[in-house]
């Protein structure tokens, strides 16, 4: 039996009740949420009367070599893999475009994971009950145990790639950027794909991110946890790589227990080779920090004195629109910095006695200054024409030049940069407060315009519906922010009036005057 038409028709996409397949299989229900990449809807299989979740690759990138190349990656990667932890992939293909532009566009079928991310349970200075933490991040090691086993390297481990059902299990999702472990990367020598704040040290320096590299970032999602803040986030994207290449690791809150702080310590290790030897190790060690810290022979430096405030991880429930990302940081596209952008020191040479040393101009001072100058200027200009999105480069995938790691010296007066770029993804601010993103939009430097719907009673007052436009934007650019305003007040029915009879002329009151007779007023 042939389905009835829909609005929109097969390939158009852009209402509940299109198809995302020319065989009318998937039938869209519900938008779930929107990345940078692309969408992901609540589905029909009318074929297996079962609900699925479809992923569709946004039009604006459906001619794209390389967003297509990363799209069936994720649908090949996902499929070779089979784990409870990990959601499953059912089905994918492509529906002929019918708006005119004769690109078909890929869909991705998936199992449709009940619950919300990660990234929406944690709030900023709320650290998570140890327990629950430490179950949540055991459950998502195994599930990258799996991964690994499979000679795939996810490489973007992060809170929002992280499902947490309602009875709490943990599903991995997003293996958009994975890689297999024998595979060619599709970014160029020198880029580096990932979320910064969640970046291994290799994967910072431009290297080839191994099934260590996923370690660390389970690491810092682990210390995220515990603390309620991460553990770099130096407020751009270069700065915080440098960071976790470069800087100690923060000391965990005193609630968290020593032999924990020691694992998740461990697991940040800046080498590779210093950290488990893979996720399955690791999750054995969250599940038994006690044992794994005896068999470290010690157990890390102290943890921060300061105690804050322990959260139990709220209920777990099914939103009922795209998630609240609560600002969870967007996947990147960015070059490759440096190891260290502090000279070395050069062992000190004998002292000569005052009146034995020559007198000569400190050449070999005024080039490393001029070097390290060069470098600096090189790490600003990465930031400014590198991505800050998610999965979505400025200019694709690969536009970002290989960083150098040698740069001449130059005395020429420097070019004019463009306007830095600002990644907007829209499911990170749809359902928060329009006034929180208005100041968050205003920090990154766009010009937020309100735009106030009417609230039929249905909508939390308030919140933001959606924002336009997403995607690449330029400092300075306008963006509005579409919120729910004030449900009208509900209004208590008027009770129509009672109808007064009409007094029937009688003997006690006068036809004329209408006056009581002396026999009523008695």
């Amino acid at each position: 039996m042939t389905p009835p038409e829909t609005p929109g028709g097969p390939g158009a996409l852009g209402d509940a009740g299109d198809f995302a397949d020319d065989g009318r299989r998937y039938r869209l229900e519900s938008r779930i949420a929107t990345g940078g990449m692309g969408e992901v809807w609540r589905a029909s299989d009318t074929t297996l009367g079962r609900t699925v979740a479809v992923k569709v690759l946004k039009r604006e990138y459906a001619d794209d070599p390389s967003f297509r190349s990363r799209f069936e990656t994720e649908a090949r990667h996902a499929a070779s893999l089979h784990h409870p932890g990990i959601a499953a992939v059912f089905d994918f293909g492509e529906a002929e475009a019918v708006d005119g532009s004769g690109v078909p566009r890929p869909y991705l079928v998936m199992e449709l994971v009940e619950g919300q991310p990660l990234s929406a349970l944690l709030r900023p200075g709320a650290p998570m009950d140890p327990d629950a933490a430490t179950d949540l991040m055991a459950q998502a090691a195994d599930a990258i145990a799996a991964a690994h086993a499979a000679g795939i390297v996810h490489r973007d481990v992060k809170p929002a790639n992280l499902i947490v059902t309602p009875d709490r299990k943990v599903k991995v999702t997003d293996f958009g950027i994975a890689r297999a472990a024998d595979s060619v990367g599709i970014t160029q020598t020198g880029q580096v794909l990932g979320t910064p704040q969640y970046l291994s040290p290799e994967q910072a320096r431009g290297t080839t991110a191994t099934a260590a590299s996923d370690v660390y970032s389970l690491g810092v999602v682990a210390f995220e946890c515990l603390a309620g803040r991460r553990p770099f986030d130096a407020g751009s994207p270069v700065a915080t790589a440098l960071a976790h290449l470069n800087q100690p690791v923060p000391d965990l809150p005193g609630s968290v227990p020593a032999d924990l702080a020691a694992v998740v310590r461990r697991a940040l290790a800046k080498d590779p080779s210093d950290r488990y030897a893979g996720a399955a190790e690791l999750a054995a060690a969250l599940r038994s920090p006690g044992s794994a810290a005896a068999a470290a022979g010690a157990v890390a430096g102290p943890v921060g004195a300061a105690d804050a405030a322990t959260a139990v991880v709220p209920p777990v429930g099914t939103p009922d629109g795209p998630p609240d990302a609560a600002g969870e940081p967007a996947t990147a596209v960015m070059g490759a910095v440096p190891a260290d952008p502090t000279p070395t020191p050069t062992p000190t040479p004998t002292p000569v006695p005052p009146q034995d040393r020559p007198r000569s101009f400190p050449w070999a001072t005024l080039l490393l200054t001029v070097a390290l100058v060069a470098v600096v200027v090189l790490v600003v200009v990465l930031l400014l024409t590198g991505d800050d999105g998610d999965e979505e480069p400025a200019d694709g995938p690969s536009s970002t030049p290989p960083t150098s790691q040698t740069s001449e010296p130059t005395t020429e007066p420097a070019t004019p940069t463009e306007p830095a770029t600002v990644e907007v993804d829209e499911a990170d601010y749809v359902g928060r407060d329009y006034r929180e993103v208005r100041e968050r939009l205003d920090d990154l430097g766009l010009s937020p315009v309100l735009n106030e719907l009417d609230n039929d009673g249905t909508h939390e007052a308030g919140t933001v519906d959606g924002l336009n436009p997403t995607g690449s934007l330029s400092e300075g650019d306008s963006i509005t922010i579409s919120y729910w305003g004030e449900a009208p007040a509900t209004e208590e029915p008027t009770p129509e009036p009672t109808p007064t009879e009409t007094p029937t002329p009688s003997e006690s009151s006068s036809p004329l005057l209408g006056a009581p007779s002396e026999e009523a007023t008695q």
